[in-house]
């Protein structure tokens, strides 16, 4: 074989290979309307399962992503923020930011068992399959309070002193929690309970709000006040990379499949991250969704994403301390946006 035939033979070979590393381009297919309040925060899938979780105001709703119809509603949880998962335990968690509780459901049946008493201020939370605990950072008492995923009884309470965004967990006995106050993202050993260090994140991340982790690699994608995504080396805490997107973003996630991480921004446009050579990190789309969709779920199976979002009618001074208007939503105009790989 000539060295040019061998050269287009090894060339043909790369093909596939280069063709399987390209990032997936994402669509926004429809809509779920949900009714209800025109209150929203997090949301979140059950592997394995068509079943989405979305909280929405005094309740946290279940969807069926295949037929896109209600399944249940989980309620009364009165200021809805975070849902969290633990599907061998057969059970599932939400907070409830005005009540000051933890709601304690069964996976099978969505029917409450217990209502966990952690005082007003609750809103993110995060299951730890290492220690079967549960982990909700309070932002009114700033403490992160560590509950028995089994039994639901609190185990400890441990003070950080700041205030307290999005937290995960990486399956091997660590959390990190976002202290959007002090930018920093606290590190704490879920089996001992105790914060071991903190990663600071200034100058290049003012305001850590979401979270998503890749375990596989150690990295945890911070999204910043500053309208900026931060790569971190976990164990390191060194930035691996800071990467603009167009507004704020109040959640991440992370897709391991394909090493993607998505920023949804307030303004109506998701950031798709992906990697760039063995360290690097480039932004690979950024797709246009819908104003007010800062908040997504990932279905890693089916490539889809799911933003929760409504209509704005006028938007109303900023609140004292804050910098984003205040929007006010078309009655009954709460939807989930779905957002899916498209497939060439």
């Amino acid at each position: 074989m000539t060295r040019f035939r061998l050269a287009l033979a090894l060339a043909a070979s790369l093909l596939p290979a280069i063709a399987a590393a390209a990032p997936p381009q994402f669509a926004l297919t429809g809509s779920i309307p949900i009714a209800g309040p025109v209150k929203w925060d997090y949301l979140t899938t059950q592997p394995g399962t068509n079943r989405l979780f979305a909280a929405e105001g005094d309740r946290v709703v279940v969807v069926d992503t295949e037929t896109r119809k209600l399944i249940a509603t989980i309620a009364p949880i009165d200021g809805a923020h975070g849902i969290a998962l633990a599907p061998r335990l057969n059970r599932g968690f939400a907070t409830a930011g005005i009540a000051g509780t933890v709601t304690m459901f069964n996976l099978k049946t969505l029917k409450p068992i217990k209502t966990i008493d952690v005082a007003p201020g609750p809103d993110a939370i995060a299951y730890d399959p290492a220690t079967e605990r549960v982990f909700v950072p309070n932002e009114k008492t700033q403490a992160l309070i560590a509950i028995d995923a089994r039994t639901g009884k609190i185990i400890k309470r441990i003070p950080f002193h700041a205030d307290p965004e999005f937290i995960v967990t990486d399956g091997r006995g660590t959390a990190y929690l976002n202290l959007n106050s002090a930018d920093q993202i606290a590190v704490v050993n879920t089996r001992t309970l105790k914060i071991m260090r903190r990663i600071n994140v200034a100058p290049t991340c003012h305001g850590p709000t979401g979270l998503a982790i890749d375990r596989a690699r150690q990295r945890l994608f911070v999204s910043c006040r500053n309208h900026a995504v931060d790569v971190v080396a976990a164990r390191s805490g060194r930035i691996l990379a800071t990467l603009p997107i167009p507004a704020f973003s109040d959640a991440m996630r992370f897709d391991p499949s394909r090493n993607l991480a998505f920023a949804p921004s307030i303004d109506g446009t998701l950031t798709v991250i992906g990697a760039a050579g063995k360290h690097g990190y480039k932004i690979v789309q950024t797709l246009k969704t819908a104003p007010t969709a800062r908040t997504m779920a990932f279905d890693q199976a089916t490539q889809t994403a799911y933003l929760s979002a409504a209509t704005i009618v006028k938007t109303l001074p900023p609140a004292p301390g804050k910098t984003y208007g205040r929007p006010v939503f078309a009655p009954g105009s709460f939807r989930i946006l779905i957002v899916r790989a498209e497939h060439h």
